[in-house]
């Protein structure tokens, strides 16, 4: 265990240093310096140039670099260039206020999440797993930004309950954040012990407890529970680290002095050191809170835990085992108790129906009323004596051999009705038939029909008829001229938001094609090839991954400038670590096969083999991956817009129509309410779809 700990703290090194080199990179490729901020009309060359060389600015990139790691040995993070000022001390005086955000609200989702995702699994299929699974998929599905300036509007503008924001007024000040950051874990933690629950509560260990007597609330709390706790706590740590990076848009909604806030500041002022500063402290503790989340593996989970006994304990398991043939009896084999049947024929063996079928289904063909397997097969569907597959390959036999026609009861059965109703159907076939009957999937196909149909209307718009200003109009109220109200100079609110919807589409399917293409490329090749080449590209998965996304995304946007082009770069890049590690365990799990050394033996080239043998049959976590993530690529842009590094106005963005909203979100709170509503509904969208995706895709849901 402390062989681990150091090897873990070790590879901190080289993550470090590569995180540092990509982060000044990119600062220092973005148009314009610090220097720029301080040039006055009446400078002089010669002060300019002074001025400069203040910063180093005037010696080459690598040399500033190497300046900043030389310090950063020393434990020095640098003095920020727009105040001067020690970052580490700036740092070191907001974090407590960024920890004590992020673990209250870990705190709170984690009280509720638990107990509702634990009673969801209980009662799943009733309307309690309904009701959490549907609040679930809300809370990942709302903006933060848009959720706190909800809760801004409604407990501190209209009813005063707490401040508007700051931290000055104790706790009352940190219950709107907290409840902000909440929600998207306790959703995201519901779900996952949802799931991790009806996985064991299926255990037959459970079974075995509930036999010898033991209380249910004992065998939930202590049985299931200690063995579904792994995918619950990397869910929380997964959520410690994202509220640690990603808080940045909460601090910004609710004026919180934290690292966030601090980080955007840093990002536009071009101020190098306070966003290296910021950037390689986050990682650092990303990295600890994730050393700390496998730590604690060993200790809640009985099975890990078991892997830790000593060997003295395991000799005396060993040798107690050992000893019970002895006792039993040299041959002793105990006999299993028959279930009522009788053996199979070798002519309903030969028609494909297995051990498992009754005597009454394999009754002679030649029996009168003909009560024979096809007979058997028509009627006893709903029992589930037999498969599909067996009965339609049972129908296809007998048919051949006798007539087209059997009679069953009362009643004559069609054997091409019976054939058409079991036929085996292709793979796309059954996917696309598991959709059609999952009422998640089929919501989410209603919703982003609508948004899709919004997305092509929006092409008949014109440009100037959103943009256009009405003065004598201005903030009026939704009716039926102005079914979303109207902005500060009058502009139609319902046709800004309309037009909005081809940019959230664009960039949601642009940025995740971008992901799923070098990702899928890289992740394939790392599966593929493995050793140096798989080491290499998992590294530098890690690094990109160890990036927060919004810092990423937020430097990308001011190295290359305000536009769409770039906002779909900026949230393509940030999702190519996912992609790279699904696509890689997805291929690592079929590279093995036989037919993929069937095609090496035969000469396919490495290219030909990954493209057609290996990608397409490990496409399946790689398409529900890439469903999910136009979800969560639409909701990074969006918040990109919100903080000022997306599309410049007055493209009416979503995410940008929020944070132009928010100034007037006292008089007109309609115009950050529909744009961000419009967010949450599209999100839910690929959301339900995905899940139903999955469940297509999954093969232990097939019945």
């Amino acid at each position: 265990m402390v062989r681990y700990v150091i090897n873990r703290v070790l590879l901190l090194i080289p993550v470090i240093i590569a995180v540092a080199f990509i982060v000044f990179t990119l600062i220092e490729l973005a148009p314009g310096t610090i220097v720029d901020t301080m040039i006055q009309g009446d400078m002089t060359p010669e002060e300019i140039d002074a001025l400069k060389a203040r910063y180093n600015l005037d010696r080459p990139m690598l040399y500033r670099f190497g300046l900043y790691m030389w310090g950063l040995v020393r434990g020095d993070l640098g003095l920020s260039q727009a105040s001067n000022l020690s970052v580490f001390s700036m740092y070191m005086e907001r974090l407590p206020s960024t920890l004590l955000l992020t673990f209250t609200a870990v705190a709170i989702g984690t009280v509720i999440s638990i107990p509702m995702g634990i009673r969801a699994a209980r009662k799943a299929g009733t309307i309690s797993d309904t009701a959490t699974t549907t609040f679930a998929l809300i809370g990942m599905s709302m903006p933060a930004f848009w959720l706190g300036l909800l809760l801004l509007l409604l407990f501190s503008m209209q009813l005063g309950w707490v401040p508007a924001g700051g931290n000055r007024e104790g706790i009352r000040s940190l219950i709107l954040p907290a409840i902000c950051s909440a929600m998207s874990l306790t959703a995201i933690c519901a779900r996952q012990t949802r799931a991790s629950m009806l996985e064991v509560l299926r255990a037959d260990f459970l079974r075995t407890a509930r036999a010898k007597g033991v209380p249910e609330e004992k065998v939930i709390r202590r049985h299931a529970l200690g063995n579904a706790l792994i995918p619950i706590v990397t869910a929380i740590g997964a959520s410690i680290c994202v509220q640690l990076a990603g808080a940045v848009v909460v601090e910004q909604v609710f004026a919180w002095p934290g690292v966030g806030r601090m980080l955007v500041e840093g990002v536009k002022a071009r101020d190098v050191t306070v966003t290296l500063g910021c950037t390689i402290m986050t990682t650092i503790l990303y990295v600890i809170v994730m050393l700390i989340v496998d730590l604690l593996y060993a200790f809640i989970d009985p099975r890990i835990k078991s892997q830790y006994t000593g060997k003295k304990r395991n000799k005396k398991t060993a040798g107690a085992v050992s000893s019970i043939p002895a006792a039993l009896g040299v041959g002793f084999v105990p006999t299993p108790t028959e279930p009522d049947t009788v053996p199979v024929e070798p002519e309903a063996a030969a028609a494909g129906l297995g051990s498992g079928v009754t005597a009454a289904a394999q009754t002679s063909e030649d029996t009168p009323g003909g009560s024979g397997v096809l007979s058997k097969v028509a009627d006893s569907k709903a029992a589930g004596s037999v498969t599909a597959d067996t009965a339609y390959s049972s129908a296809r036999s007998f048919a051949t051999r006798k007539d087209e026609s059997i009679t069953t009861g009362d009643k004559t059965v069609d054997a091409a009705e019976v054939i058409a109703r079991y036929k085996k159907r292709s793979q796309f076939g059954e996917i696309f038939h598991r959709l059609g009957r999952n009422k998640s999937s089929l919501a989410g196909f209603i919703i982003l029909g609508i948004v899709f149909l919004t997305a092509i209307i929006s092409l008949f718009m014109s440009f100037e008829s959103v943009t256009a200003s009405n003065i004598p109009a201005r903030f009026s109220p939704p009716s039926w001229q102005f079914p979303f109200g109207t902005d500060n100079i009058g502009r139609n609110a319902f046709l800004r938001v309309i037009y909005g919807s081809r940019y959230s589409i664009i960039i949601g399917f642009s940025g995740v094609l971008m992901s799923a293409f070098i990702g899928v490329i890289l992740g394939s090749t790392a599966a593929y090839y493995g050793g140096k080449t798989d080491n290499i590209i998992m590294r530098i998965s890690d690094t990109m991954a160890s990036i927060p996304g919004l810092l990423l995304g937020m430097v990308i946007m001011v190295v290359l400038g305000m536009s769409l082009r770039n906002l779909i770069i900026a949230v393509g890049v940030g999702g190519i670590p996912f992609f790279i590690r699904i696509s890689r365990a997805s291929i690592l799990t079929v590279k093995g096969n036989e037919f993929v050394e069937a095609a090496r033996a035969i000469g396919f080239s490495d290219l030909r083999i990954i493209t057609t043998q290996v990608l397409p049959n490990g496409l399946s976590p790689i398409i529900v991956q890439a469903t999910v993530s136009l979800g969560l690529t639409i909701m990074v842009a969006a918040s990109l817009s919100f903080l000022g590094f997306g599309i410049p106005a007055p493209t009416p963005e979503w995410g940008a129509l929020v944070a132009a909203g928010r100034e007037h979100a006292r008089t007109a709170p309609w115009l950050m309410a529909f744009p961000g509503l419009f967010i949450m509904i599209t999100v839910l969208g690929f959301n339900l779809l995905g899940d139903g995706l999955r469940d297509a895709l999954d093969p232990k849901l097939k019945r």
